[in-house]
């Protein structure tokens, strides 16, 4: 290797693998009366949870989305995609949460 010459840093993926597949989760948000806080998933059936924060709430739907989907393709089984997605009430935030599975 030639000292004089400069080398190239090597380079960060800026994209996932293509056999890594990535779908979308989106978890709309409230706050309770109590002020816990509420998510459900808007876009896949029967998810929903509630935790102390915003943030709670998001780090445990995760692995929860990533589990249904993950079983659904394991057992050749359509994933219950909600489509349309629910609708957000008004006291409600959309959070957008791509998860690789």
């Amino acid at each position: 290797m030639n000292s004089d010459s400069p080398q190239s840093p090597p380079s960060l993926p800026t994209a996932a693998p293509a056999d890594v597949p990535s779908f979308g989760c989106v978890v709309y948000l409230s706050t309770l009366p109590e002020g816990r806080k509420r998510g459900r998933v808007a876009n896949l059936a029967d998810m929903e949870l509630i935790a102390s924060t915003e943030r709670e709430v998001l780090q445990r739907i995760v692995p929860l989305f990533k589990k249904r989907v993950s079983d659904c393709l394991a057992a050749g089984e359509p994933i219950p995609w909600l489509d349309p997605i629910l609708e957000i009430d008004p006291e409600e935030q959309k959070r957008f949460l791509p998860v690789h599975l």
